[in-house]
């Protein structure tokens, strides 16, 4: 697609925004698409136009969950009693919005806490009900939880199949404010009691937030002028697929194929190919064992 790496000065594919300039929701970007970067790749398929790149909501959702859990969990690390205490306590409240999850070393990391990755569904129950301001207290606790529970309405509202100009509006002008909240910097005298503490760094606003406020709602009304919408576009199925291929495969075997001289992909190509010849030609699913009694064939002569 010609993209740029996201970590580059000039990373989104629709507008010449720098990256230092993400957080700014004051500024206006249009999707004329980026010609700022003079070593920018080409594009891999020149033929389709670059207004026809939709960005695909489920992404936009996973990883802006990403950040959101991310920053939540570093505030939790640095407190002592997260290991004997704190840990525990959210792995239940997991349990309880029937998610499953837990905390862990990795050695990969150099003994730091990961946690479980989460698919799609799970990600959506954590960010409506998980009850951020339990572990975070006072006024940014609250703001953080509205904070998930406002990018979930968002994200709701994206994915309807039919919308009003209205409404297109209104999540322009929410998405916007949600980025600048997140963002938001500390008010008042520090310790202070009429202290606003803020929530997150300026930098910790990503380019899948920068295309969530200032590109989604411009292909929003894009795609109404066809009677199309952006959960047309949605990738949920081949991530779906992709699950299922890593479930099936992976959970046996390594990424390198395992002690099989055959690939991993071959494996799963074959494995498709067998299933497209038994649909076609009708093969049944299963064998219908029948015993044969010779004695019964005797008395019938």
């Amino acid at each position: 697609m010609g993209i740029n790496a996201p970590n580059s000065k000039y990373f989104c594919l629709y507008c010449n925004c720098q990256s230092n300039l993400r957080w700014d929701m004051d500024r206006t970007y249009e999707n004329k698409g980026n010609d700022a970067c003079e070593n920018r790749k080409l594009a891999i398929f020149p033929a389709i136009n670059q207004e026809n790149y939709i960005p695909d909501e489920l992404h936009l959702f996973l990883r802006i969950v990403d950040v959101l859990m991310e920053c939540f969990f570093n505030d939790l690390f640095k407190k002592k009693e997260f290991e004997k205490k704190i840990k525990i306590e959210i792995e239940q409240e997991m349990q309880k919005i029937k998610v499953h999850f837990e905390f862990f070393k990795s050695n990969s990391t150099g003994g730091k806490w990961n946690w479980t990755s989460l698919m799609g569904p799970d990600k959506k129950k954590v960010v409506e009900h998980f009850p951020i301001s339990k572990f975070i207290s006072g006024f940014r606790g609250i703001e953080i939880e509205k904070l998930w529970r406002d990018f979930f309405n968002l994200y709701q509202i994206l994915r309807k199949p039919v919308l009003l100009d209205s409404e297109i509006d209104k999540f322009e002008y929410d998405a916007k404010n949600w980025v600048r909240t997140f963002c938001q910097a500390t008010e008042g005298t520090p310790n202070s009691v009429i202290q606003k503490p803020g929530l997150y760094r300026k930098q910790d606003v990503t380019p899948y937030m920068h295309v969530f406020a200032q590109h989604v709602h411009q292909f929003m009304r894009q795609l109404k002028q066809k009677n199309l919408a952006l959960r047309f576009f949605s990738t949920s199925s081949l991530e779906k697929k992709n699950h299922n291929h890593v479930r099936l495969f992976f959970g046996g075997t390594t990424m390198g194929g395992g002690i099989e001289k055959k690939s991993v992909v071959h494996n799963i190509m074959s494995f498709e190919n067998r299933q497209l010849f038994y649909l076609i030609n009708k093969t049944p699913k299963e064998l219908k064992v029948r015993n044969i009694n010779s004695n019964n064939k005797r008395k019938s002569n």
